[in-house]
């Protein structure tokens, strides 16, 4: 059996596994005698579904049998939290497993949950609203590419995968890092020491002039 954990957006680059053409390897196949495809969603799996680019968390679409999305990224809940989707065929395969304390069988994992975190969950989800979300999900992919934008036009080596709200770029100097508290990568394929910016809801296209700005001083 072959277990795949597909990244969606990894941490630095905000890169994503093409799961289309992985998929495709696996049919050609067809000795393997089973395939358990999960997908790591933590930030994406929050915005994707909101934007024109749906179909990447789409099981119909990409065949994957769970996916994790986190409730402390962009759903903003104040406490670190997740959501676990599985197909009813995953659900229904495992094994129940009695709870002497609630008289009944459980399937999901359990151990010292808080039992809050779904209710602020839900409450978060419900009191936005599609139209809220689909406005934060645009809001975010439209500033992405404005800062990508602005540091090609000031001639900044900068990088933004497909889908993705990750920009990242050739690092500035010490002083612009710890203003802005930015993250440090290093790889060699792009020219070796880098930074990032991940564009959240709190970022503008206010705020991206000003950072361009301090970009452009360190040019000179």
């Amino acid at each position: 059996p072959v277990l795949i954990v597909y990244a969606m957006g990894s941490t630095f680059k905000g890169a994503i596994d093409d799961m289309a053409a992985l998929n495709a390897v696996i049919d050609r196949h067809s000795e393997i005698p089973g395939v358990y495809r999960h997908v790591d969603a933590a930030l994406f799996g929050g915005y994707l579904p909101f934007t024109e680019h749906r179909q990447m968390v789409s099981h119909k679409a990409m065949h994957f049998e769970s996916i994790a999305i986190s409730g402390h990224k962009f759903f903003g809940i104040d406490s670190p939290s997740g959501l676990f989707l599985c197909t009813r065929d995953v659900y229904d395969s495992q094994d129940d497993f009695s709870v002497t304390y609630l008289n009944r069988n459980m399937r999901m994992i359990n151990c010292s949950r808080d039992a809050v975190q779904p209710l602020k969950f839900w409450w978060l989800i419900q009191k936005v609203g599609t139209e809220g979300w689909t406005e934060q999900a645009e809001r975010i992919m439209e500033c992405t590419a404005y800062l990508k934008r602005q540091l090609d036009a000031i001639g900044w080596p900068a990088w933004v995968n497909e889908y993705s709200n990750t920009v990242f770029f050739k690092r500035p100097s010490a002083d612009i890092v710890n203003t802005y508290n930015l993250a440090q990568g290093y790889d060699e394929r792009f020219g070796g020491n880098l930074a990032h910016v991940v564009v959240m809801q709190h970022v503008t296209k206010e705020r991206i002039d000003r950072f361009i700005v301090a970009m452009k001083d360190d040019l000179e």
